[in-house]
């Protein structure tokens, strides 16, 4: 389910095609990614949280493709999954230099733009001696989970989910990122909770389809919404004019924001990338977003948020 743009409008929608589950409030350690409305829902979750205390019990999976630098964007995923990891969960971030090069661009370097992805990980808080952040091609158990999924998987699986237009590198990427979702449980965790945007949707029916046929514990979901870019697209790391980096400096992030947001005005401002950026990463609440909104134009208003984004860079996303 790719789009070039979500609306807040959108969301509903998708939740019900889709089956998606509200997350209780029971469950403290999301409140924040619920209040502020960047968490969608979930499946299959409550089981998985209840098991968080117990050692080796709880894995968190969310990772990324070696394509570029990471961007705000990225950041919000590794966000809730962070959050969930500091109770007591193992973080995994696995990182698809093979879905990179099968489905997108050969890495120049795939060590530099690794380390690259190391050091924007640090950035933002993750703490990476407890974290394991691994490379697809240097992982010998992924690599045999792939091969026996490949195995286990037919050509009309994918055609079923993804449409008659698949081809085979983005099957192979794609088999090789359920490989890293089933990985947790190879070293011996019992429940696996993957945090992904819900663009990625499709991955989790295939992930659904392949447990139920090889009788593997299914994992857990948690979607979040996306965070649109700054021209015509969402946030992608392949597309760096329409990205604000975590490696950006302050200045040059605010002025990114500025300079493109100036440019084209959303019908709902909530869809301004400003907007979502000020509710979902500087932690302004809709209530004081929207005043400020009506009471600001809209050049004042994006100029208002950028100003916060450049404080916020400055301070180590704090």
């Amino acid at each position: 389910m790719k789009k070039e743009i979500y609306l807040e409008k959108d969301y509903n929608k998708i939740k019900r095609g889709y089956d998606i589950q509200k997350v209780s409030s029971k469950i403290n350690i999301l409140n924040s990614f619920t209040k502020n409305g960047l968490i969608i829902g979930h499946w299959n979750l409550s089981k998985s949280i209840k098991s968080i205390k117990a050692k080796k019990s709880l894995a968190i999976v969310t990772g990324f493709s070696l394509s570029g630098k990471l961007h705000l964007g990225n950041k919000l995923t590794i966000d809730v999954a962070n959050s969930i990891s500091k109770q007591g969960a193992k973080l995994f971030i696995p990182i698809s230099d093979t879905e990179a090069i099968l489905t997108r661009k050969n890495p120049k370097s795939i060590k530099t733009d690794f380390n690259d992805l190391l050091n924007d990980l640090v950035r933002i808080g993750v703490g990476t001696r407890q974290t394991e952040i691994y490379l697809h091609s240097n992982n010998r158990k992924v690599q045999y989970l792939l091969l026996k999924f490949l195995k286990n998987l037919k050509i009309s699986d994918f055609k079923q989910i993804y449409g008659g237009g698949i081809n085979l590198p983005t099957i192979f990427a794609i088999s090789n990122m359920m490989a890293d979702i089933f990985y947790p449980l190879e070293n011996g965790y019992k429940q696996v909770v993957v945090v992904l945007g819900i663009d990625e949707i499709k991955h989790a029916q295939l992930i659904k389809l392949l447990s139920k046929r090889l009788r593997i514990t299914e994992p857990s979901f948690l979607f979040t919404k996306i965070l649109n870019g700054l021209k015509n697209t969402k946030m992608s790391k392949s597309k760096i004019k329409e990205n604000i980096l975590i490696s950006d400096k302050p200045a040059v992030a605010k002025n990114k924001l500025i300079k493109n947001s100036l440019k084209r005005k959303f019908k709902d401002v909530s869809d301004e990338p400003a907007y979502q950026i000020a509710k979902w990463q500087l932690n302004i609440s809709e209530d004081k977003l929207d005043k400020l909104s009506k009471d600001l134009n809209h050049d004042e208003f994006i100029k208002y948020v950028a100003n916060k984004l450049e404080e916020y860079f400055k301070n180590g996303f704090k």
